[in-house]
């Protein structure tokens, strides 16, 4: 049977959703332009469908994922070409896009300023981590909730002045005795949590996409829970870089700021993390004090980390995925020989709750 189409024009398919008004007859780019239109792709197919583009196809590709709202067409478009990409997004309707998803928490605005922060001019780039830190934030927030803000409570007996007491027990005592006795007044007193933590985060290789959100969702939870406490923040690759030191005071917007700043890709030196955090904890004195380390266990640069591990209080691991068994290994290792607990993490969107589900377990 004779083709009806020319040689660069494929039948366009009959799949519900919006299309746009050219139906039949349709070049290869049209037909991405019809898939960016419909919304059903995953941004592991954008990438595919475009990775062979030109820079003004990229750009034009991109602009249309914003029109229509497209975020994983977004993401895997700035795979093709993330320079196309970058220079469509500074735009009025780029940064609305991802300023409606950073009001929500939504993660796409971290995702793409990581992606692309390095071909943002320099008034785009501020807006975009200004969005990126947004959503980081008000994720992390949703994750820890309330209770976890460093505060401790303690029940004591009632001085006159205290505002602070415990109801149920007091209505159980009413319930029981018909009446109440000034010593059945029992107050709650909150205190500080008495914990000193370093937190080590494993940035070797790709950090795109889901790692690096949850990356910054990590340190803020525990900035979070360590408000009234003091604590130290490090990143590791090829080289630990402490981008909080133990004694230092800082808002958790800067720290945030300086998680989207920081660089990842690289080796893995586990070694050098675990050094650097020990030197963090050694500036306090009280023995309360913990590492949490997430990482893979892969370590192919410095020296075997296990000796190192025996020097902390508490050292908690959270295992990230590895299809490499020694690193599972590695991982269970350390947190025996740490004292602390470890933690198997399936899913890079797994690490805020079960690093909370950790810090509830230590108040």
């Amino acid at each position: 049977m004779a083709s009806f189409f020319g040689p660069n024009e494929v039948e366009m398919p009959r799949t519900p959703g919006r299309l746009p008004p050219q139906l039949g007859r349709m070049t290869p780019e049209k037909l991405v332009q019809a898939e960016i239109v419909s919304c059903t792709r995953s941004s592991k197919d954008y990438n595919q469908m475009t990775k062979n583009m030109s820079f003004p196809q990229i750009k034009k590709m991109t602009e249309l994922a914003i029109e229509y709202d497209n975020i994983p067409a977004l993401k895997g478009i700035a795979k093709s070409n993330q320079y196309a990409v970058a220079e469509a997004l500074q735009s009025n309707e780029g940064v609305r896009i991802l300023e409606r998803r950073a009001a929500r928490g939504e993660g796409s605005a971290p995702e793409l300023f990581f992606m692309l922060r390095s071909n943002f001019n320099p008034q785009y780039k501020k807006i975009y981590r200004r969005l990126a830190r947004k959503s980081v934030l008000k994720s992390s927030y949703r994750v820890v909730g309330r209770g976890l803000k460093g505060e401790l409570q303690i029940k004591r007996e009632y001085e006159p002045g205290m505002t602070d007491f415990d109801m149920d027990l007091l209505i159980e005592k009413y319930l029981v005795n018909r009446y109440i006795q000034y010593s059945d007044i029992v107050a709650i007193e909150r205190r500080s949590r008495e914990n000193i933590g370093v937190l080590m985060f494993d940035t070797s290789g790709s950090l795109y996409g889901e790692k690096f959100r949850n990356a910054a969702m990590a340190v803020a939870i525990l900035a979070y829970h360590l408000a009234k406490e003091k604590y130290a923040v490090i990143l590791f690759n090829t080289k630990a870089t402490v981008i909080k030191l133990m004694d230092e005071k800082i808002k958790i917007d800067d720290l945030i700021d300086r998680v989207l700043e920081s660089e990842s890709a690289g080796y893995t030196n586990l070694t050098d993390a675990l050094k650097a955090g020990l030197k963090e904890l050694s500036k306090e004195k009280r023995t309360e004090k913990f590492g949490v380390l997430i990482t893979d266990g892969c370590f192919n640069r410095g020296d075997d980390p296990r000796p190192f591990a025996k020097n902390y209080f508490n050292l908690h691991v959270l295992g990230l995925p590895t299809e490499k068994e020694w690193g599972e290994a590695v991982c269970r290792d350390l947190a025996r020989l740490g004292k602390g607990r470890f933690m198997a993490v399936k899913s890079m969107n797994q690490i805020p709750r079960i690093l909370m589900r950790l810090l509830r377990k230590k108040s």
